[in-house]
């Protein structure tokens, strides 16, 4: 049964360290957060080059505006209209025009404020994404440091398992792995006083006395464990 325990205990040593590796942060939630942000990013350029197109529609406009406009003042004040309905058709169209003039300058201005503030938060965004990169990188060299010691104290580990196993008989041995698949990774305690280390319920008083007389494979009777009682704990 000594051998058995030293099973269990290469079992538990390695469902400790597996537990550790899969509790190690690999960078993932980072991943997630820079794969967020290139999202972000993306619609930020989107609406920056909406944004700037729109801009360049509007200053065209506005031009073609302003230049249409220049040559009904020419007509108007240049003396070469003397008809006083032309005239004042002329002055309606150039009034008409300003007006129009007007509201394009309003909204490139409006267009050139949030090309700046777009300007801003992309920046921002940008500086993040790189932060959030250099964070990432330290992390995932940690995680890959970090693994590569875990794993290797696991093989180490699966190593002497394995050597302690195989002196034990396969009979033995299956029993103990059903007891361990249904007892979550626990099969062989080792029993230092009445109760038994894995249910915490007291032993009958003929469990201990045949523990301490050497009988083997003998199993707790509530949970069903097997029990080694190791006679150097003995006062």
């Amino acid at each position: 049964m000594r051998l058995l325990y030293q099973v269990q205990q290469a079992d538990t040593e390695i469902a400790r360290l597996r537990q550790a590796l899969a509790e190690l942060d690999s960078g993932a939630g980072l991943e997630a957060e820079l794969t967020a942000g290139e999202a972000e990013l993306a619609r930020l350029r989107a609406d920056h080059h909406a944004t700037e197109s729109e801009l360049t529609v509007q200053n065209l406009e506005l031009r073609t505006l302003e230049e249409k406009r220049d040559r009904f003042r020419a007509q108007l004040y240049g003396g070469t209209v003397h008809n006083p309905r032309q005239l004042g058709d002329l002055q309606g169209e150039v009034e008409m025009l300003s007006r129009e003039i007007g509201r394009l300058e309003e909204r490139v201005l409006e267009l050139m404020e949030a090309m700046e503030e777009q300007r801003e938060a992309l920046r921002e965004r940008e500086a993040q994404q790189a932060a959030i990169r250099r964070q990432l990188e330290e992390v995932r060299a940690k995680y890959e440091e970090a693994s590569a010691r875990l794993r290797a104290e696991v093989a180490e580990v699966e190593r002497h398992r394995e050597e302690a196993a195989q002196q034990v008989s396969p009979r033995l041995l299956k029993r103990y792995d059903q007891i361990r698949a249904r007892q979550g990774n626990l099969g062989i305690v080792r029993v230092t006083g009445p109760t038994c280390p894995g249910c915490h319920i007291a032993f009958p008083s003929d469990t201990l006395k045949s523990l301490k007389a050497g009988r083997e494979q003998l199993a707790c009777d509530n949970c069903g464990r097997l029990l080694f009682w190791d006679p150097s704990d003995s006062d």
